[in-house]
C-alpha cells in the first residue's frame, strides 16, 4: 500500500484535525445537555455515536474521493443515512436535480433553518461555489416558501452584528446572495414567514435543518487566501437523513442558543444594510446580462 504524498497527508491532517475539533465541540455540548436532561444512558450512547461518525468521516472524505462510498454505508445505523456530495463535482452539475441539496429544499413540506457564515474577510465559506449552482439553491429555498408557504429562517454569523458587510468589499460582486437577502426581506415585508438575521459568530460551520428531519452539514478546511491568511473553504456537504431527529436535535439546541443572544438582530427592508445589498444584487444583474 502507497503512503500517501506530503500534499495529501498534509491535507488529511488538516482536515482530521478541523474534524476533530468539530466533534469535539459538539460532543461537549450533547454531554452538557445529556448530563443535566432526562435522557437515558442508552439514548446518549447513540447521539455521541451519531456524532463521532460525522467527524471520523469528515477526515475519510477528504483522504480519498474514492471511500465516498464507504463514509455513506457507515452511517447506515440508527435510522441515520448521510450521502455526500464534494464540492469540485457539485461545480459540474448541468441541472438542479444532479444537486441532492437542492433535492432535499425540493422536498421541504414545513420549515427551513439556515445557519449560515461570514468570514473575518466578508465572505461566506462556500464563495468557490459556481454561481449557477449557488442560484439553483437559494432559488429552491424561496420557490418552497412561494409554492408551499413554508416557514424560512437564515441566521447568518458575522464578526460584527452592527456592520456585517463592511468587509465585503469586492467579493459580492456577483452577489446571488446579496439578491437573495433583499428577496427574503421582501417577503417578510409582504406578510411571509420569512427572516433574516445577524448573530456573532459563535459556531465554525454552517448547517441547514430541514423539517427538523434532514441535516445539511458543511465540512470545511482551512485554506490560504491572496492575503496569505487562512479562512474557512466548504469542502463538502453531508446530507443527513434523520428521522428521529436523534442527531438534528442538538444542532437545533444551537440554533436556539443564537435565536437567544442579546446580540441577534433582524434585517428588514427598512434596514442600512438593504441599500449595500441591493448595490451589490445589481452589480450581479449587470454582470450577468
Amino acid at each position: 500500500m502507497a503512503l500517501p504524498g506530503k500534499k495529501t497527508g498534509q491535507t488529511s491532517l488538516v482536515v482530521l484535525t478541523l474534524a476533530s475539533a468539530f466533534a469535539g465541540a459538539i460532543l461537549g455540548a450533547v454531554v452538557q445537555n445529556e448530563i443535566t436532561g432526562p435522557r437515558r444512558l442508552t439514548e446518549m450512547a447513540v447521539g455521541l455515536l451519531c456524532l463521532t461518525v460525522i467527524g471520523l468521516s469528515a477526515a475519510v472524505v477528504a483522504m480519498s474521493r474514492s471511500t465516498q462510498r464507504s463514509v455513506e454505508d457507515l452511517f447506515k445505523v440508527m435510522d441515520i443515512t448521510v450521502r455526500c456530495q464534494m464540492l469540485k463535482d457539485v461545480n459540474r452539475y448541468r441541472t438542479p436535480g444532479d444537486d441532492l441539496v437542492v433535492r432535499a429544499f425540493q422536498d421541504a413540506q414545513r420549515e427551513i433553518l439556515v445557519l449560515d457564515r461570514v468570514t473575518e474577510s466578508g465572505v461566506r465559506p462556500d464563495i468557490a461555489m459556481q454561481s449557477n449552482v449557488m442560484a439553483w439553491h437559494l432559488d429552491a429555498i424561496l420557490d418552497r416558501v412561494e409554492k408551499a408557504g413554508i416557514r424560512y429562517r437564515r441566521y447568518l454569523q458575522v464578526p460584527d452584528t452592527d456592520a456585517p458587510f463592511d468587509e465585503a468589499g469586492e467579493a459580492h460582486s456577483e452577489n446571488n446572495f446579496a439578491r437573495h437577502c433583499v428577496k427574503m426581506c421582501e417577503m417578510h415585508s409582504a406578510g411571509r414567514d420569512v427572516s433574516l438575521r445577524v448573530t456573532p459568530t459563535s459556531f465554525p460551520y454552517k448547517f441547514l435543518i430541514i423539517d427538523r428531519k434532514v441535516l445539511i452539514l458543511q465540512l470545511q478546511e482551512l485554506c490560504e487566501t491572496d492575503e496569505n491568511e487562512r479562512e474557512p473553504r466548504t469542502m463538502c456537504e453531508l446530507v443527513i437523513s434523520d428521522p428521529r431527529s436523534q442527531l438534528i436535535q442538538h444542532f437545533l439546541d444551537m440554533w436556539i442558543q443564537l435565536e437567544g443572544h442579546h446580540q441577534t438582530r433582524s434585517l428588514d427592508t427598512r434596514s442600512a444594510e438593504m441599500s449595500l445589498l441591493r448595490s451589490w444584487a445589481a452589480t450581479g444583474k449587470q454582470q450577468r446580462s
